[in-house]
């Protein structure tokens, strides 16, 4: 039985990889280190590292503390002027808002991920918010998720993770949950195979995938996929 949907943040229900792309750009290039837009969705997005990874990895001379603290200051002011929800997002929350228990389970630092929920108000609508603080291993790993079904007090096949990027698909994996996969035009080259489906947007989840129900004709291809079909 499905009783409890657990969001990703960015790039699920925001556009803010691109903020936090912007954010570590400008950081680093004040420390004198030059980060691309494909360095760092490789990095973040799809390995799951952190700027401690980056330092070590590329022998940059800076704090990673003093790095990540620059960056949260630019990334709240990104935020403010220039946060999307992406397509469908709000009214994917409104509509499974109050029939399922939602968490809201993000690899971002809670500082970052408390700007994103207070500038579109959405905080309301989660029973449990986990940020990267709250775990000591990062997706990939399947804490975060394993961490949210304890506080729900639901066994992990009672849980949906909805994920845009790899790492979060193989996370949900990992701790025994289905989940549907929306790539972005920055994931979509992720390996999705692990998923239960892939979808184009939230607004494309039938209702009867949320009661994982049998769909009653298979998806088109482009469109929806189930994990047998996105594998190929």
């Amino acid at each position: 039985m499905l009783r409890a949907i657990l969001f990703d943040l960015d790039g699920l229900l925001t556009d803010t990889e691109t903020l936090h792309c912007k954010a570590y750009q400008q950081a680093l290039a004040e420390a004198g280190y030059v980060l691309t837009e494909e360095d760092f969705f490789q990095h973040w997005v799809r390995d799951g590292l952190a700027i401690a990874d980056l330092c070590k990895i590329r022998r940059i001379g800076k704090s990673p503390q003093e790095l990540h603290d620059r960056k949260i200051g630019i990334y709240r002011h990104l935020v403010r002027t220039e946060l999307r929800p992406m397509p469908g997002a709000l009214e994917f929350l409104a509509r499974v808002h109050g029939k399922k228990m939602l968490a809201l389970v993000t690899a971002s630092a809670k500082e970052a991920a408390d700007v994103v929920l207070d500038t579109l108000g959405i905080r309301g609508y989660f029973d449990v918010v986990l940020t990267a603080q709250d775990v000591v291993r990062r997706k990939p790993h399947p804490d975060l998720f394993l961490k949210a079904a304890e506080l729900l007090g639901l066994p992990p096949s009672d849980c949906l993770v909805l994920e845009d990027a790899e790492k979060g698909i193989v996370a949900a994996h990992a701790a025994g949950m289905r989940s549907i996969a929306v790539p972005t035009t920055h994931t979509r080259d992720n390996d999705f195979s692990l998923a239960t489906y892939v979808v184009a947007s939230l607004s494309e989840i039938p209702e009867e995938w949320l009661d994982l129900k049998k769909p009653e004709a298979t998806p088109q291809s482009g469109v929806a996929t189930t994990r047998s079909q996105s594998s190929e």
